[in-house]
């Protein structure tokens, strides 16, 4: 028996880790499982308990307070254990009461088929080898009931074989299903998750480069085919490195933080804002004229410079102001590229007249 003593030792190993899978969509996937299979247990054992077969319905609830233990030992922390156990306890519990109760016209042998379906969404993708295990071994004893079962059995009347084909038809789709819509829901916060570091600026919680100018582009073309105005503001936050040289770069995340949770509290629904790159924003403005932009711009600009930030635990408070370039779409504009631009160099102007401005980039470059 030594042969056997290395996959022993590895089966020991599997059922060891419990608490360190964290994985919260396979767990799902484990307890949906038990739950589902103490519901065939316990309507199994309502049947016999009409028909008077008191012991077999024992049986029956055996199965389910198997099943019911799983689940508590996955929500316990145990789910490597719970894991192992399923398997085991689902054939041995279809095997008991194919050849014991039901025979295999009763067709409960192909509740294994849940068996394919959990060992994919149960364990870990980079255990393979636990998977293939788990379908073989479904298979095998799906093989061996068919082969060696008997057809029926004096507890399976007609009508008992149809209830108990009906119940594992029913037991089969909805574990199939629950456990696609696992599946589903665990890609589309994947999805979900990889679209929100694609588009968000992890310091600031505004949309980041890419996501911000691709926003631009799109209220661009809008404006074009409807002939409708719109406006780009650029902000940059000035003296912005002097703050990160005298107070260091935590204070200067700090203020890049609260600087931009203002903005994205003061535009309107609709506006996009987003961070260009270092200390300066875009904001986008759909459907906006001149006055109604510089006037937005002119809050968000007097809101940070109210703002007193404490730096390092003192009690001075650290007070930023921003410089605001906004220029609009024109007759002459092709591409959002020169609203950005012009805006860039209002932006420029607002720095050159002693910052703490807006400057809108028209004809007479306009300074609010």
């Amino acid at each position: 028996m030594s042969f056997l003593k290395p996959y022993i030792l590895r089966f020991a190993a599997l059922i060891a880790i419990n608490g360190a899978d964290a994985d919260l969509n396979r767990k799902q996937v484990v307890n949906i499982t038990y739950l589902l299979s103490a519901m065939v247990g316990i309507m199994s054992a309502l049947v016999f308990f009409v028909y008077g077969w008191f012991t077999e319905s024992v049986v029956h609830i055996l199965g389910a307070m198997v099943s019911v233990i799983g689940y508590l030992l996955s929500i316990k922390g145990y789910a490597g254990c719970a894991r192992v156990l399923f398997p085991l306890a689902c054939a041995i519990y279809v095997s008991i009461c194919t050849f014991r109760f039901y025979g295999s016209d009763s067709n409960f042998a192909w509740l294994l088929i849940i068996l394919a379906a959990y060992s994919v969404t149960g364990f870990r993708v980079d255990r393979g080898k636990a998977q293939f295990v788990v379908c073989a071994f479904a298979l095998m004893m799906f093989a061996f009931i068919e082969l060696f079962a008997p057809k029926t059995t004096p507890y399976a009347s007609l009508d008992v074989r149809l209830l108990i084909a009906l119940s594992t038809f029913v037991a089969s789709a909805c574990m199939i299903v629950l456990i696609a819509g696992v599946v589903v829901t665990k890609l589309r916060k994947l999805n979900e998750h990889l679209r929100y570091l694609a588009e968000v600026d992890d310091l600031t919680k505004v949309h980041n480069r890419r996501k911000v100018l691709a926003e631009a582009a799109n209220v661009f073309a809008d404006s074009m085919l409807s002939n409708q105005v719109c406006c780009f503001a650029i902000l940059d936050l000035d003296h912005f490195k002097s703050i990160n040289d005298r107070f260091g770069h935590e204070t200067g995340d700090l203020v890049l933080q609260k600087t931009a949770a203002v903005m994205k509290n003061t535009i309107r629904k609709g506006d996009w804002i987003g961070r260009y790159g270092g200390e300066e924003f875009v904001i986008i403005m759909p459907n906006t004229r001149t006055e109604e932009a510089l006037k937005l711009m002119e809050s968000v600009r007097i809101q940070i410079s109210d703002l007193r930030l404490a730096y390092n635990g003192l009690d001075k408070k650290l007070r930023v102001t921003t410089s605001i370039g906004i220029a609009g779409v024109d007759a002459e504009t092709q591409r959002y590229e020169q609203v950005l631009a012009r805006a860039d160099k209002a932006l420029y102007q607002a720095k050159d007249q002693g910052r703490n401005q807006v400057v809108f980039a028209g004809k007479d470059m306009e300074a609010v």
